[in-house]
């Protein structure tokens, strides 16, 4: 994973738009150095998903209105895996 900084035109990513100046996450194989600086290496482990600290409910209606199948996923980390793989499939 590396820790990128957009260049110049807007990047949406992983549902996702990210202003110039902005810096985010994004997989090794996902960069485009013409249109990201990458600023650094980040451990997997340790990027914190945008989905903790979010009640069940929010999961589940953040996953309606994304059209996101959850299948029968009933737990905070079950619905963050589904959430999270819906966008890495995008």
């Amino acid at each position: 994973m590396k820790q990128v900084k957009v260049l110049k035109v807007p990047v949406r990513y992983n549902g996702v738009t990210h202003a110039r100046g902005a810096s985010f996450v994004m997989e090794d194989d996902h960069v485009n150095e013409s249109i990201v600086e990458v600023l650094g290496e980040v451990a997997e482990n340790n990027t914190p998903s945008q989905f903790e600290g979010k009640t069940l409910d929010d999961l589940k209606a953040y996953a309606e209105e994304y059209k996101i199948d959850i299948g029968k996923a009933t737990t905070e980390e079950g619905i963050i895996k589904k959430i999270e793989e819906a966008q890495k499939a995008e």
